[in-house]
């Protein structure tokens, strides 16, 4: 007996559905934010400058030894993505409850 094969359709689709499910969960672990907040840590060169700077007298002010930089990727793809994942999640969250239902009252 020979496999069916799938249509090349398929493949390009099934590969888009895992690429968007993986960069999904990423933006919901909190990889990203996790990535940026890492950058406004004090670097050593800061607080030996915030220590020196003590020592002197001299006035503090945080925002001179917090180091941040922030870079918005975000764009129409991504808003639009976020946008159909979250209406998927509601649709199969309450389709799930609604097949779930249906079979409770099938059984009661």
């Amino acid at each position: 007996m020979k496999k069916k094969e799938r249509s090349p359709f398929f493949k390009i689709l099934s590969a888009l559905f895992l690429l968007f499910i993986s960069l999904y969960i990423a933006l919901e672990s909190g990889y990203y934010e996790a990535k940026v907040s890492k950058k406004t840590a004090m670097t050593e060169e800061s607080i030996q400058k915030f220590e020196e700077d003590i020592k002197n007298g001299n006035p503090i002010d945080v925002n001179s030894y917090v180091y941040e930089e922030h870079n918005d990727y975000s764009n129409n793809t991504t808003d639009a993505a976020i946008f159909i994942g979250s209406k998927v999640e509601s649709f199969m969250s309450n389709g799930i409850t609604e097949i779930f239902d249906i079979v409770k009252s099938l059984f009661t």
